[in-house]
């Protein structure tokens, strides 16, 4: 199974299991993951025991601890995280050289934003050979916050990645062609197509299809052209698709730019859709300009995951923490609510497990990419405004032809 499946379906799966912990009031949880490593198994163990490592990661991490003189086993520090530095404390419990590790979080010399609950366990085991290997992380707490809740499994997803990707690229195996990517794409889209299939007509899915690439793309060519490294585009079934990038950008108005730049493209292909329609006539064409301005045009609600969300995160970002958070918590209720509507049960789950994240003070604090200047959120608005305008203008011209050919 592709990875970034096997992540979706763990993120899934660990949200679902929230509302089922409450109602038994279930506090003390465990995670655990594994993911192959392209690395053999000395270099995953070096990275994964290591006190004092920069990751791979965005933004940048690197861990700074030192034995505690006074205390055997105890390691205390700072965890360099982009431009902050955290403390950083843990004590090693058990340890099997070369093969697994167990520690405890010390969480009372930690940053806050460390202090996801009480009693923090975590372990790490590296299994393989001379050529690949396995990381599997296991960590158990009891949860003290909601929030926590649902941060975890992306915490954790993030670490064993960081892990991952830093043993490659020391065992110089973290380089992807192009090919790679291909591959990614079509085998993530052909699942994509079928599951839109078994929905919709043959027809109307291979449409979507068609409408998501072309939404993807403008996202690799918006990222390609401020120097973000692409990983790759995927199709998420029963969903649509995304362009991975390494990182988000330092700026908000690059993140802004990136985010508008797939309903942006297809502005070009949409009117394309629509001039070639009034040409002949053709309900084909038709169709597919319709679909593509449904789809860009709902994907620029002001709504996170959402392009739209996105820009209003980059718009509100010179608001105080907590104004800006109650603006996107106003905006995650109503894409809850539309999600119920429109009865999109993935988006619905998409919403709630970005929701904790969103409307959380410790992570909204992590990331601080530069602002935006007065003139920056001018063209940003200006620009959403007219996408959407576009959108919504194409529908409902379509719609109203379609209305008139029916009564004529």
């Amino acid at each position: 199974m592709l990875p970034l499946l096997q992540n979706l379906f763990f993120l899934i799966k660990e949200l679902l299991r929230v509302p089922v912990d409450i109602l038994a009031g279930t506090t003390r949880r465990i995670y655990e993951i594994s993911r192959p490593v392209d690395a053999p198994k000395a270099i995953a163990w070096a990275v994964a025991s290591a006190n004092k490592i920069k990751l791979e990661s965005s933004p940048p991490m690197e861990l700074d601890t030192d034995p505690d003189p006074a205390r055997p086993g105890v390691f205390t520090g700072f965890c360099l995280y982009g431009d902050r530095r955290l403390k950083f404390a843990y004590e090693i419990l058990a340890e099997t050289p070369g093969e697994a590790l167990t520690l405890r979080m010390l969480m009372d010399e930690c940053d806050p934003i460390y202090r996801f609950g009480e009693d923090y366990i975590g372990a790490v085991v590296v299994s393989g050979d001379d050529r690949q290997s396995v990381i599997s992380e296991c960590c158990e707490l009891t949860h003290t916050k909601l929030s926590t809740r649902f941060l975890m499994p992306l915490t954790v997803l993030r670490s064993l990645y960081s892990l991952k990707r830093t043993a490659e690229v020391r065992a110089g195996r973290r380089r992807r062609d192009w090919t790679d990517q291909v591959k990614s794409a079509v085998l993530t889209g052909a699942l994509t197509y079928a599951s839109f299939s078994a929905i919709f007509d043959l027809s109307i899915a291979a449409m979507l299809i068609v409408v998501v690439f072309l939404h993807e793309l403008g996202h690799v060519i918006a990222m390609r052209w401020v120097g973000i490294p692409v990983r790759g585009m995927y199709f998420i079934p029963f969903f649509g698709g995304v362009a991975v990038g390494d990182g988000f950008g330092k700026t908000e108005a690059v993140r802004g730019f990136v985010a508008l730049m797939g309903p942006g493209a297809s502005m070009l292909t949409t009117g394309l859709f629509l001039w070639l329609s009034l040409q002949n006539g053709d309900p084909f064409l038709s169709d597919l300009a319709l679909i593509s301005a449904a789809v860009n045009g709902l994907n620029l609600l002001p709504i996170l995951p959402l392009d739209g969300g996105r820009v209003l995160q980059a718009l509100t970002s010179r608001l105080p923490p907590r104004g800006a958070r109650a603006v996107h918590g106003a905006t995650l209720l109503l894409g809850l609510g539309l999600a119920g509507v429109i009865r999109d049960y993935l988006l619905m789950a998409l919403i709630l497990l970005i929701a904790p994240s969103v409307l959380s003070m410790r992570t909204s604090t992590l990331h601080k990419p530069t602002l935006l200047t007065r003139g920056e959120s001018a063209w940003l608005t200006s620009g959403y405004v007219a996408m959407l305008t576009f959108y919504v203008a194409v529908t409902v011209r379509i719609w109203n032809d379609a209305i008139a050919a029916g009564g004529s």
